[in-house]
């Protein structure tokens, strides 16, 4: 088929490579035109693994064009397509609400062309909130276009999120018009060779159904925090209650690792848009309120650790934090629990020296004050981060974090105490070592 998709972002661009993986041509088009040059060259404006691939062979086939909605060649391919994928950003506004203006442009650039679109399908890729689907059809009507609009939310995990698309768990399609649901069954059935993991249903429904997914997913890493906050006070270790807590088949052992909360520009963004969204249905959602909440505490606590060590100035202390992006494989740091814990220890007098595999020049990025006052330095090698630090933080539980040398480790700290946000070391080991060691949850 003929594909465009809007948005070369994460949504987008995963979304496009993957359908011109199977021989479609995909026209991917976005409003920057760096990241548009930057893909023409073969580069890949973020990290995820096994992306770059996926589009150099696109590339190659040549399934995949990059256009800038500007250019005379996204006018000239607009019409040509037969599907049009949605996969833009909806960044979380101050109230909590979804910014769905990048959204409405991608509609408005649909809806320019000529005549009444009623053989053209508009497939809602990005996160939106319960009844967009209708408002678009309106916007549609406004402009005299009658596309089908379909809701297909996307349930991408960064740093698997190639493999996701190419075996996803499920698919949702939202529409009631039964030539759409077909179109799109036959763009998906291509990745489901095995067995068919298409599940239709209304659009309202498969908008709230993303929604739903990351609320709970949201709500049992809370959850378990929570525990692990009552096993410090009580005496118990939260490893071993999770241990007895999993083998419940009711249960499962997914998303009940204690630590320092969620972050990335999902559950964040998403707990904080359904608490809105339920505020304008006139309903409040006591549950996502309480998530959010446990969640924002959560990712402060080494802060509260290390203030129980050396009080509440950090004056004079050297801090090392291992990792800063929200989650292992990927440099996405927005709603990272490091972007939060950085400001305060700064706020304490603390220096901060930190390191991660991929995600390092965007901290540097966002706290340029920082680095220009060596305040906060940026180091190249896990070990020269740790080296006269007065103690060291595990913010991301990267791979190789899980084994070091922890002989050298020491020699080379101020303080030999470690702060594990992740759970990643067993205390007994840490202190054979001579370490002063917190775990999340471990009195």
């Amino acid at each position: 088929m003929e594909i465009m998709v809007f948005g070369a972002g994460y949504v987008g661009l995963v979304t496009g490579a993957g359908l011109a993986s199977t021989g479609n041509h995909v026209i991917l088009a976005d409003t920057l035109k760096e990241r548009i040059q930057l893909l023409r060259e073969g580069g890949v404006p973020f990290y995820e693994p096994q992306l770059p691939d996926l589009l150099e062979k696109a590339r190659r086939t040549k399934n995949i064009q990059f256009v800038h909605t500007e250019s005379q060649e996204f006018k000239d391919t607009l019409a040509s397509a037969e599907i049009y994928f949605i996969g833009v950003g909806t960044p979380e506004l101050p109230d909590g609400r979804a910014n769905m203006d990048y959204v409405f442009s991608a509609v408005d650039m649909i809806a320019s062309q000529e005549g009444d679109l009623s053989n053209k399908i508009v497939i809602m890729k990005s996160t939106v909130p319960v009844g967009t689907g209708d408002v678009i059809e309106k916007k549609f009507k406004a402009a005299k276009k009658s596309p089908t609009v379909v809701s297909n939310p996307e349930f991408l995990k960064q740093g698997n999120a190639v493999q996701d698309f190419l075996k996803p768990e499920r698919v949702i399609i939202g529409t009631d018009n039964e030539k759409a649901r077909e179109a799109i069954s036959f763009l998906y059935r291509a990745f489901m060779l095995k067995r068919d993991r298409i599940v239709c249903m209304s659009r309202r429904s498969a908008e709230l159904v993303k929604y739903a997914c990351n609320a709970f997913l949201a709500t049992k890493i809370s959850f378990i925090n929570e525990m692990a906050q009552l096993s410090e006070i009580v005496g118990a270790d939260i490893r071993e209650v999770r241990d007895g807590m999993i083998t419940d088949s009711r249960i499962g052992d997914q998303f009940l690792f204690p630590g320092l909360g969620f972050g990335g520009s999902c559950f964040p963004k998403d707990t904080h848009s359904l608490i809105a969204q339920g505020q304008a249905a006139g309903i409040e959602l006591q549950l996502p309120t309480a998530v959010a909440a446990v969640n924002k505490k959560q990712q402060l606590w080494p802060v509260q650790k290390l203030q129980k060590v050396f009080g509440k100035s950090l004056s004079g202390k050297t801090i090392a934090l291992w990792g800063l992006a929200f989650k292992p494989n990927t440099d996405d740091l927005r709603e990272a629990p490091s972007i939060k814990i950085i400001p305060e220890l700064l706020k304490l007098g603390a220096k901060i020296k930190a390191y991660d595999p991929v995600a390092a020049h965007r901290v540097a990025e966002l706290f340029p004050d920082a680095i220009k006052t060596k305040n906060l330095v940026v180091c190249e090698d896990a070990y020269e981060t740790a080296t006269t630090s007065d103690a060291l933080l595990i913010v991301t539980e990267w791979q190789e974090f899980r084994t070091p040398n922890f002989k050298k480790l020491k020699s080379s700290m101020s303080r030999p105490l470690i702060i594990d946000g992740r759970n990643i070391y067993d205390s007994k080991i840490a202190k054979q070592y001579g370490f002063e060691y917190f775990g999340v949850g471990v009195s």
